[in-house]
């Protein structure tokens, strides 16, 4: 049962490094900053007054991940509860 525990333990761990490495591998910076050096880019609030600045943070993906681990969490709990005896 120990290398049960285990194994889902690593195998979750696994799953969430998978689903947080896409995630990093792109960021609004990359956009935003990644132009040629000494090439000037427009800057500013192009928005409009009083909006704020796209910070390039991925809600949608955030919260799946953290979904994921959750429910991760939980399975990862409920496999090491002893099994009740009826």
């Amino acid at each position: 049962m120990r290398t049960h525990k285990i194994a889902t333990g690593v195998t979750t761990t696994i799953a969430a490094l998978m689903l947080a490495a896409p995630a990093q591998a792109s960021t609004a910076a990359d956009d935003q900053y990644g132009a040629v050096l000494g090439k000037q880019t427009g800057g500013g609030n192009v928005q409009g007054a009083g909006a704020l600045p796209f910070t390039g943070l991925d809600l949608v993906l955030l919260g799946s991940v953290g979904t994921a681990l959750t429910a991760g969490g939980v399975l990862a709990r409920r496999a090491a509860r002893p099994p009740e005896s009826q």
